[in-house]
């Protein structure tokens, strides 16, 4: 486990401390709170996508290719969201699934590969997303019917079908991590650790409101995690590297895409869309997510290599 996730742990057992406090903001403050620390931590963590499988001497035409599959990604995928929207949101659930978990795990030192790896990433962050979701049916579903695309959420995700997932996912949680874990030297305590991580996400889900709690776990828990990690490879890569220089290569692509969903909420907001702040919220991240995980698996890939 890295050192980061004491400075999480941390984190998350001061907000539970305070969660009354937390149940009296407005859903406005909770909003804010919100995209602040997407803005802060969520947007950076994939701000230097374009560096992280950069070889030393990478000709401009495969740095065109790069941004033309990347932007290409994005787009198909704003397409997909204006055509296809419930088949869009279950790519979203499968992705960051995917992605949530492989980042969790992303130091243990087996072939990413692996089908039980693969596996573990699936249930971990099914387990973490569909957690959120059930602690707070009632709340998300009334999120998802204040836009006319998902009215029939309910429908489709029922409470029943939901704690199922919920258990299955995280049953398989377990099993997989004992099974990866345990039989691997000295992993009882990384094994441990693990459980420990996990039943403290749930009880955060438990007692926090939706929106923060989603914003705890991926500002302070996943982003803060890959940027700790994206600031060592590149310290490791470069010569008197430091926090300064990271936060420069950081800076350029971070503002464009503040920018990019500062307008994005102005044009919706303007033309009266009938699309929620946190609809929109949601598909700004997705879009991004895509291209973003395409890129972190290769690059986690590339890493255990080493």
């Amino acid at each position: 486990m890295l050192k980061t996730n004491f400075l999480h742990i941390f984190i998350t057992i001061l907000v539970i401390s305070i969660y009354p406090w937390l149940e009296t903001l407005a859903f406005d403050t909770q909003l804010k709170i919100t995209l602040a620390l997407i803005f802060l931590l969520g947007i950076p963590h994939g701000a230097i996508d374009h560096i992280l499988l950069k070889k030393k001497q990478q000709s401009k035409k495969a740095q065109i290719r790069f941004y033309v599959f990347y932007l290409g990604l994005i787009g198909l995928y704003v397409i997909a969201w204006v055509l296809f929207p419930y088949f869009s949101l279950v790519v979203f659930f499968l992705i960051s699934f995917y992605h949530f978990g492989q980042s969790q795990f992303s130091d243990v030192k087996i072939d990413e590969k692996s089908k039980s790896k693969k596996l573990l990433y699936l249930f971990w962050g099914g387990s973490i997303i569909s957690g959120l979701f059930y602690h707070h049916y009632d709340k998300l579903i009334e999120f998802f019917l204040e836009t006319s695309h998902f009215d029939q959420t309910a429908t489709v995700i029922t409470p029943v079908s939901l704690y199922y997932f919920f258990l299955m996912s995280s049953i398989g949680t377990i099993l997989l991590m004992a099974y990866i874990l345990l039989k691997r030297a000295h992993a009882k305590k990384r094994f441990l650790s693990e459980i420990g991580v996990f039943l403290l996400l749930h009880l955060a889900f438990f007692t926090i409101p939706p929106l923060l709690a989603f914003a705890l776990y991926f500002a302070v828990w996943h982003s803060l995690k890959v940027l700790y990690e994206e600031y060592q490879f590149l310290g490791r890569k470069r010569k008197k590297f430091n926090l300064n220089n990271f936060i420069k290569e950081l800076l350029p692509f971070t503002l464009i895409s503040v920018i990019g969903v500062v307008l994005l909420l102005f044009a919706f907001s303007y033309f009266e869309f009938s699309i929620s702040p946190f609809f929109l919220t949601i598909i700004f991240l997705s879009v991004l997510t895509l291209p973003h995980s395409v890129v972190m698996d290769s690059w986690y890939q590339k890493m255990q290599k080493k």
